[in-house]
């Protein structure tokens, strides 16, 4: 049974996250804990308006869930924090043993500049638990292709490894292996080491390895997941130079697969 913690303004964006969650871990038996804090950047969870009780949103949050087809034999339990976003988020992760955070977002859009300070750079950063980051206008059609980028420079701990395998059983994806590169180069014996180290842990289930060189890693992300089609992209936390040029701090303005595609941070 997973433990899992989705943090919840009552959005569009947050309804999203929570039907892609619901549809991710259809096939399992989870604890979903639906978690409304204080707002800390209001370029992405803004207050509403309206002055609707919390509880009163809670129980419409909660018949939604119940209408649905994707509720299955899950657990659902609601909570309230006056603490911010971040330090609420903290505080549960190791009170309720949570695996994995949720949190949808509007895309993460490279125009924005207050990007760099949004609550999923927050969450991924500075909260050690493994998080989901789901946009907009991302939807849930099943796991066929698993992108996993990587510059074969850091060994995986058999736990991430562990996380790796689960996605790729449960939904018999191609887990592919991307080493992103600025220019053309040779692995070093380490990185070859930790190559063929992925290739023996993998061996019995579908994979492959690919090579993108570009100067820029978002534009090779953006071309490995149109032509590939990939379903989710999957990073290692400990990779911060990379992760957050693909994800906060892009150089490129004419991507677009911020606004569609899930991405699945380790730790």
């Amino acid at each position: 049974m997973k433990n899992i913690l989705i943090l919840t303004d009552f959005s569009k964006k947050s309804w999203n996250s929570i039907l892609y969650a619901l549809s991710l871990f259809q096939k399992g038996n989870c604890n979903f804990y639906m978690l409304h804090a204080q707002n800390i950047h209001e370029s992405e969870f803004r207050n509403n308006k309206k002055a609707i009780p919390l509880k009163t949103k809670f129980e419409i949050l909660n018949d939604k869930i119940e209408a649905t087809q994707l509720k299955g034999i899950h657990s659902f339990t609601p909570i309230e924090s006056k603490n911010n976003i971040l330090e609420a988020t903290r505080f549960y992760v190791n009170e309720k043993k949570i695996d994995l955070i949720v949190i949808g977002t509007n895309g993460l859009c490279p125009n924005e500049k207050k990007q760099a300070n949004s609550i999923s750079e927050d969450i991924i950063t500075k909260v050690k638990c493994s998080v989901l980051v789901v946009p907009m206008e991302a939807r849930f059609k099943g796991l066929k292709e698993i992108a996993f980028p990587t510059d074969f420079t850091n060994f995986y701990e058999a736990k991430l490894l562990q996380n790796l395998t689960s996605l790729s059983n449960y939904s018999e994806a191609l887990l592919r292996f991307l080493f992103l590169s600025k220019k053309e180069v040779t692995l070093n014996k380490e990185q070859q080491w930790n190559k063929e180290t992925l290739h023996d842990y993998f061996k019995n289930q579908p994979h492959g390895f690919h090579v993108e060189v570009n100067q820029n890693f978002e534009v090779s992300i953006e071309k490995f997941i149109n032509e590939m089609k990939i379903d989710l992209v999957v990073m290692i936390a400990k990779n911060l130079n990379l992760f957050e040029q693909i994800l906060f701090r892009p150089k490129v303005t004419t991507i677009n697969y911020y606004s569609k595609l899930p991405f699945l941070i380790l730790h």
